[in-house]
């Protein structure tokens, strides 16, 4: 799934956003917005033509998703918002051209639950920060304010009521960085360095409206916080939450929910796991249960369960042991049900034992049907796999994945420049292969190995591995179509038989289990958001007693002299951007940590240093700094300072007595028998 945000670049695009609004509000909901028009299919207000407008669109070319927001300076909102809002109070504090309005937020039933709603958010408030607004606000349900208040918005104006439903006006101090990075708030990353109001529109917010506040945040992880946010469709606002003892009469259930166990959960806690006996049903009283898929570690979220819901009502029913991970996902308190509770209520009354088992039953209909919508929708875009790869059961959610649905923060296909950067590949690749080669020498690679690259690349690394191991077999495993296929015909060309190339991803490895000898992930782990996941698939396809190798870099152990003072800031901006497209420019401390935390034995972490001298200057600002200009112009992050700041760097390795280096990490392991 490869999404797109854009703004609509034409009347055309424009109505097609108003026709998606219109498709999910009164087809799917039933529900009328202001600007309703059955006639034309349409819901476009007197908002819309001073707004701006972001689309999310899939590979097709399909709005997916939406947003927009006004500025107070280019128009008058409807008058129910005017007061409700404290419209004339925000334009009288601030300059109206700093306060934005942001509402219609919509996303497509088969991409809920997916990365859109990040996507779009993520790009609007980018926006946001660009245009210098200083607030922004928005309102919602009841049931997403905790969701807001993690992002970063607080309440500063009293619940009002619109077409009958209550609604909480929040408002987002946008150059708060104390705050936003207080709360935990994913915006904080896409914060340029140089804004920050240290609380000023805060202040002039608390003396002016009564009402605004800091509330308590719930400490929720953003994977957490995205995934809940992707699930909190309108469909729960229409929708009551189904309920185990829904119908009943209090005096029918004999007094025994009084003297049921509560129990208290903090954020993160298991409750179930794939295949464990231990099982419980219960009631949610707060908070808020994910319901997962795949490994505990970094489970993928498809269902949420809210206050009044059951959990635990597959094993009653069906009494066999369950397959997903039950997760708290904040500070939540559920109820336990005794394991005797429906043969006590047939033994007392079995009318109200039958009506407890239609409500299990409906409840679990509604949330199969809610999840094989979810999965439906993400499986159904995606191309088929390869028929002839055996993948295990446990990855199959994972394989049917393209190369283009990795939220990663390296795809060749998005680089400005993308000649530039297939020649600073190969470049990369072979300049310090024989420092490479040595150091996978010296942790036990041997010729004859069944060798794993993964994130091959062009295949450079690849070939020069089988040049040095003549008698091993190395399979280089790449998402990027245009690296693949370059690598493949060069290894035709130079007659290596022994190099095979497959499409697929570090988190879904197209191998059958115990296939490899050396699994190697060469300056991959900077990249992708979930370690973990990768290691776990490297152990999987690694034999027992195989080594993993995990080479990268990190950021913090740059040196340059003479010193160029604008680095710093411009390390960090480098950081922030891959961060926010799920990479980490200072995995390299981090990778004894995660290999030990994964379970392998024998861990080992060697430090390589890599200078000027060992390179020479040209070679090791290539190498070093070529990517981050790209990811820099990838992220629109880049103007003539910014490369005026590169240009000094060159310039000063360049000079007499100058010096600098990176530390390269090698990471080892071996996997247990």
């Amino acid at each position: 799934m490869n999404i797109t945000v854009t703004s609509p670049k034409g009347d055309r695009d424009r109505k097609s956003l108003y026709h998606f609004l219109y498709s999910i509000w009164i087809r799917e909901f039933n529900r009328e917005l202001s600007g309703t028009n059955h006639e034309r299919e349409e819901i476009k207000d007197e908002m819309d033509s001073w707004a701006d407008h972001f689309m999310a669109l899939d590979e097709g070319g399909n709005i997916v998703g939406c947003v927009r927001t006004n500025r107070l300076s280019k128009g008058e909102p409807r008058a129910e918002l005017l007061t409700s809002m404290g419209f004339n109070e925000l334009s009288a504090l601030f300059d109206p051209s700093r306060v934005a309005f942001i509402s219609h937020l919509t996303i497509s039933p088969a991409h809920r639950g997916s990365t859109v709603i990040s996507l779009l958010l993520a790009e609007l408030f980018r926006n946001l920060f660009e245009c210098d607004m200083t607030v922004a606000v928005c309102y919602c349900r009841l049931n997403l304010v905790s969701l807001y208040h993690r992002i970063g918005m607080r309440p500063y104006l009293s619940n009002f009521e619109m077409n009958g439903r209550m609604r909480i006006p929040l408002i987002g101090c946008i150059n708060d960085r104390g705050y936003l990075e207080q709360t935990g708030s994913p915006l904080h990353f896409l914060l340029p360095v140089q804004c920050d109001d240290h609380g000023w529109a805060a202040q002039l917010l608390k003396e002016k409206f009564t009402d605004f506040y800091t509330p308590d945040i719930s400490n929720i992880k953003v994977r957490s916080l995205w995934a809940q946010l992707a699930h909190a469709t309108p469909e729960q606002e229409e929708e009551p939450v189904s309920k185990l003892f829904q119908g009943l009469a209090q005096k029918s259930l004999g007094g025994i929910l009084e003297k049921l166990p509560r129990v208290r959960l903090s954020q993160n806690e298991v409750l179930q796991v794939n295949q464990t006996a231990e099982a419980a049903m219960g009631i949610l009283v707060s908070g808020s249960l994910g319901v997962g898929i795949g490994e505990e570690i970094n489970p993928h979220f498809i269902y949420i369960i809210r206050p009044g819901e059951p959990f635990g009502e597959l094993r009653i029913l069906t009494r066999v042991r369950h397959s997903t991970i039950l997760q708290s996902m904040e500070k939540s308190e559920v109820v336990l049900l005794p394991k005797n509770l429906f043969d006590w209520f047939g033994k007392k009354d079995p009318e109200v034992a039958l009506h407890l088992y239609k409500n299990l039953l409906f409840i679990l209909a509604r949330r199969i049907a809610v999840v094989h919508s979810t999965l439906a929708g993400l499986l159904g875009r995606e191309e088929q796999s390869d028929a002839r790869v055996r993948r295990p059961a446990l990855h199959a959610a994972d394989a049917a994945k393209t190369a283009t649905d990795r939220e990663e923060s390296y795809h060749f296909d998005t680089l400005s420049d993308r000649k530039s950067e297939f020649d600073r590949l190969t470049r990369q690749a072979k300049i310090a292969h024989a420092l490479e080669i040595n150091a996978l020498k010296k942790i036990g690679l041997s010729n004859g190995d069944r060798i794993l690259d993964l994130g091959s690349g062009p295949g450079i690394t690849t070939m020069l591995l089988a040049r040095n191991f003549p008698d091993s077999k190395i399979v280089g495993v790449e998402p990027e179509d245009e690296l693949r296929s370059s690598a493949l015909a060069m290894a035709q060309k130079q007659n290596l038989d022994q190099c095979i190339f497959l499409e697929g991803t570090a988190q879904a490895i197209p191998l059958s289990d115990h296939i490899v000898d050396f699994s190697y992930a060469r300056l991959l782990f900077q990249h992708i958001p979930d370690p973990m996941d990768v290691l776990v698939e490297m152990k999987r396809v690694t034999r027992p007693g195989g080594i993993v190798c995990v080479l990268d870099v990190d950021d913090g152990t740059i040196f340059i002299h003479p010193r160029v003072p604008e680095w710093q800031g411009v390390e960090v901006r480098v950081a922030r951007a891959q961060a926010l497209s799920g990479g980490d420019r200072y995995v390299g401390r981090k990778l004894l940590s995660y290999l030990l935390e994964a379970g392998f034995a024998q861990v080992q972490v060697d430090v390589v240093p890599v200078t000027t001298q060992m390179l020479g200057p040209e070679a090791f600002f290539d190498i070093v700094f070529g990517f981050k200009q790209q990811h820099l112009k990838r992220v629109n992050d880049w103007d003539s300072e910014t490369e005026e700041t590169f240009a000094r760097i060159r310039e000063s390795l360049l000079g007499p007595g100058a010096f600098a280096s990176e530390n390269i990490f090698v990471a080892h392991a071996t996997v247990l028998e």
